[in-house]
This record gives C-alpha cells, sequence and structure tokens, in this order.
C-alpha cells in the first residue's frame, strides 16, 4: 500500500495497520512508495497478480478486496473485533483505559477466529494501566497461550504485570523461557529494559 503523502493524507497508514492486525496468516500488508495516480488513494497493488487499486480507504474496501479479488475467507466476526480493538487501541491512546477495556472486552465475546492473542494482549495492558493488577496478568496468561511464535508482546505483558505485582522471580523465570523457546525475543526492543528492570530487582535473566 502506498504511504506516500497523498495516500498518507487519505488514511492509508490506518488501512496498514488494519489490514495485518486481522491476524489472517494468508494476508500480509507492506507499505511502498507513490503508485501514481495521486488523489485517487489510498492506492494499492494485489500481489501476486499486480493489480492496482484505488480508494481503498476503509474497512469495508478492504474487505471487499480481500473477499472479492484476493479469494482470502473473512470470518464477520474477525473484522467487527478488529474494528473493535483499534477503536479500543485508539481510546488507550488518548488514557482513556475504562472505554478501551470495554472495547476489547466487547471483541472477545465476539470469539474471533483469529486476532485474539491481540486482543488479550492489549486488555492485560489496559488492565495493568487501570490499576487491577491480577486481571492484567490473568489477560496476559491468555494472550501468550494463544500468540503465535514471533509475538512477543504477550511475553512482555505478562512480564509487566508480574514485575508490577512485585514477583520478580516468576518475571524474571517468565523472561528466560521466553529466549529458550524463541531467541528472537532477545532482539525485541524492550528486552534490554526488562533485563536491565530485573538486575536493578536482584534477578538474574
Amino acid at each position: 500500500m502506498c504511504v506516500h503523502r497523498t495516500c498518507k493524507r487519505q488514511g492509508a497508514d490506518n488501512i496498514l495497520k488494519f489490514v495485518n492486525d486481522l491476524g489472517l496468516p494468508e494476508v500480509k500488508a507492506t507499505p511502498t512508495g507513490c503508485l501514481g495516480n495521486c488523489g485517487n488513494g489510498p492506492n494499492a497493488v494485489l500481489l501476486p497478480a499486480e493489480q492496482l487499486l484505488h480508494h481503498v480507504a476503509t474497512p469495508a474496501d478492504v474487505t471487499q478486496v480481500l473477499k472479492g479479488l484476493a479469494g482470502a475467507s473473512i470470518d464477520e466476526s474477525v473484522l467487527q473485533a478488529t474494528q473493535l480493538r483499534l477503536a479500543g487501541n485508539a481510546c488507550a491512546g488518548q488514557g482513556d483505559f475504562k472505554q478501551a477495556i470495554e472495547l476489547y472486552q466487547r471483541a472477545l465475546e465476539l470469539k474471533p477466529s483469529s486476532g485474539v492473542h491481540m486482543l488479550h494482549s492489549n486488555l492485560s495492558a489496559a488492565l495493568l494501566q487501570a490499576g487491577d493488577k491480577e486481571a492484567a496478568l490473568q489477560s496476559a496468561r491468555k494472550a501468550v497461550e494463544s500468540s503465535p511464535r514471533g509475538f512477543h508482546n504477550s511475553t512482555i505483558r505478562l512480564i509487566d504485570c508480574l514485575y508490577a505485582l512485585g514477583r520478580y522471580g516468576e518475571a524474571a523465570e517468565a523472561c528466560r523461557n521466553a529466549v529458550q523457546a524463541d531467541s528472537s525475543f532477545t532482539f525485541d526492543g524492550s528486552y534490554q529494559t526488562i533485563k536491565r528492570a530485573l538486575q536493578r530487582a536482584g534477578q538474574q535473566v
């Protein structure tokens, strides 16, 4: 998807995030430079067919493209849950954690077939910010259980919750287990911060 100036102003970044946040294993959206025909965007190219698309500006447009042209199967619950999650993210970004929690919980009630790990992860973060540490820990554990390999946010949420509860030994163990399960965690931007915090708490990572 083009993220050049005009398409960016038309919401390309939001659409790009929406596509990837659907959590569909067969679908991936990546940014690209100008595709021409500026003003008719956001513009995108459907691969491998190399089909140029215009006015992919709303979740409904994305759904039409993925179903009609790409042949992707999108559960309506996944679409609705993704929209609720993005709305929750917006609320959390504005500090309205109560509303964010409600939106994430509504999304989980839909029982979407994909993206559940992101919902639990975001819910955990919002609950922790709201001061409900035990509930945040429960959501973090669910996030870890449902996460695919390489999704490190769930592990970070779990460690954050255990640390916030003063359970430093368990937090360090969770960190070590995460590295053992997937060494790419050590390349995550948060890993060194976590490691230093745990070391200050007297833990070895």
